[in-house]
């Protein structure tokens, strides 16, 4: 039987500030002054702003909670809907609209009431978590949300968590309680059943807040359906009115992108500069981006953001090692040509399944919910906290906690050769140490011997990600350490009165390196720093 109730109850009434009170018209109703009674349109507009709670959010932002229509909507005080909403409120009051300079007044007095009285509150975007239960935002006119705890899942209509939305925000289907997460394999085509389980564990997962997930990467040739893939993922997770997007050209564009949605997913990549893949880290990992305020000298404005993130490309589009091991590269299948259906028949089919989809996923939260404290894994992979939510998603999914560990770590195995067979350094040193158990020498005597390999594999030496100097390559490696390592190859520098480095090879024995090494390699140089 699901455990999912398609029930809308209204939960005991949780009291935040005043918004706990059983009021619930939009703004004062005894309004019997006119404006005669009041000096000025300000002081006529702040009045009227009594029943508006001040609060500031978890970055210190003037926020107002605003009844509308039985509901109480979050909204920044600088924004334009804000202002909109007091232009709104003198107008339904006076019959006349308010000067600027009155609005003006009234936001300085509301946003002073805001940071100097108003308590913190943290806003939830899209999915928060509260008194260890999960809430997932509907996005709809009623303010509806859906709670997820351990003992299962309920469509609220007066939700404790406080939410935000942004302007691309879409509304959600009501999750049905029959679904069953079965029907990702309906709608996803994925070339082998590893992909499936890390999509379907990876889907689920997204349902949970406060935790680093791995960028999704979704990698195949022309025809396979990688943008129609992402914006179905998006339409479980976070239905947005723009749901694919190309990625800006500016770092602060790709901030405010990464800032307001809860899920950003940037359709056909060809290539990441080193600089966004420095803020993919950040989001699927979660970190502040600081710059200067407009208009200010000194003020400081924070952005903290932690996001699911996907993205596809034709080529292999993220190659850098640090942002790639956050990762999870899955390959999806070329449609044939007997197979193609026309997009309007896609997505009847796909938006008939939605709701059962979107219920089975959060029935398998539930049931991961009262799984996960009992998980224990002795050796975890990266991205820890993914990893133990997802074993408890495998579980509660009848997959099996230890066939998504397989599967992850053969992903991750996968993308560790694809970061030694795209890296130039890699892939030379690799060569260079192919028949080597040890070498022994200094990183100049390194960068000559690997200079002279990368020319009998044809490669360009003369590019931005070769090292130019030792103290580079150095640097090089440093970077691709972890990486080497999984590869088999390890290297150390100790520093005495010489500085030695020494590269070591687990995959060749002793034997092998007395056979097929040359006497001159296996001969320890050893050079003075100048």
């Amino acid at each position: 039987m699901s455990n999912l109730q398609n029930k809308k109850i209204k939960p005991q009434v949780v009291k935040i500030g005043d918004w706990g009170r059983s009021d619930t018209t939009d703004r004062p109703q005894a309004q019997s002054k006119t404006l005669d009674d009041y000096d000025t349109q300000a002081e006529a507009l702040i009045d009227l702003c009594n029943d508006i709670e001040c609060f500031r959010n978890e970055m210190d932002e003037p926020c107002a909670g605003v009844k509308v229509n039985g509901h109480t909507e979050i909204m920044k005080m600088y924004s334009r809907r804000f202002k909109l909403y007091l232009h709104k409120l003198y107008y339904d009051a006076f019959k006349k609209p308010p000067n600027a300079d009155s609005v003006q007044q009234a936001l300085g007095h509301l946003e002073s009431k805001a940071t100097f009285e108003g308590v913190g509150r943290k806003l939830a975007r899209r999915v928060g978590e509260l008194d260890d239960a999960f809430y997932y935002d509907l996005a709809n006119d009623n303010w509806e949300a859906v709670r997820i705890d351990k003992d299962g899942v309920h469509v609220l209509s007066q939700p404790p968590l406080l939410f935000f939305r942004t302007k691309n925000m879409r509304e959600q289907a009501v999750p049905d309680p029959t679904g069953s997460l079965d029907l990702v394999k309906k709608h996803f085509r994925f070339r082998s059943e590893d992909d499936l389980i890390l999509f379907s564990v990876y889907l689920v997962s997204c349902f949970i807040p406060n935790i680093p997930h791995p960028l999704l990467v979704l990698a195949g040739e022309k025809g396979a359906a990688k943008s129609t893939s992402l914006r179905m993922l998006r339409a479980i997770v976070d239905p947005a009115k723009s749901d694919l997007m190309a990625l800006p050209t500016s770092r602060d564009d790709l901030v405010i992108s990464l800032a307001n949605n809860y899920m950003p997913c940037f359709d056909n990549l060809d290539t990441l500069s080193s600089e966004k893949s420095d803020l993919l880290c950040m989001a699927c990992t979660g970190g502040s981006f600081s710059k200067r305020t407009l208009y200010t000298n000194d003020d400081e404005t924070i952005i903290n953001f932690q996001r699911c993130v996907a993205l596809n490309g034709t080529n292999m589009v993220v190659t850098r090692s640090d942002l790639l091991d956050r990762s999870i590269v899955l390959r999806v299948s070329r449609i044939p040509p007997a197979e193609r259906k026309e997009e309007e028949q896609i997505w009847r089919a796909f938006n008939r399944d939605l709701p059962k989809m979107l219920g089975g996923c959060l029935n398998t939260l539930s049931k991961a919910i009262n799984i996960r404290p009992s998980v224990k894994i002795a050796n975890l992979p990266r991205m820890a906290d993914f990893a133990k939510w997802g074993f408890a998603i495998a579980e509660a999914a009848g997959i099996g906690g230890e066939r998504f560990l397989e599967a992850y770590r053969s992903n991750q195995m996968r993308s560790n050769e694809e970061i030694l067979s795209s890296h130039p350094v890699a892939l030379t040193l690799v060569r260079f140490m192919r028949n080597k158990r040890i070498w022994q020498g200094d990183w100049t005597t390194l960068l000559e011997k690997l200079e002279k390999v990368a020319a009998k594999m044809n490669i360009r030496v003369h590019q931005k990600s070769w090292p130019a100097a030792p103290h580079a390559l150095s640097r090089r490696m440093n970077d691709l350490k972890s990486n080497l390592e999984q590869a088999g190859i390890f290297f150390d520098t100790r520093k005495n009165d010489t500085k030695i480095l020494t590269l070591t090879n687990v995959n060749v024995s002793d034997d092998q390196c007395a056979n097929g090494v040359s006497q001159q390699d296996q001969q320890v140089t050893r050079k003075p720093v100048k």
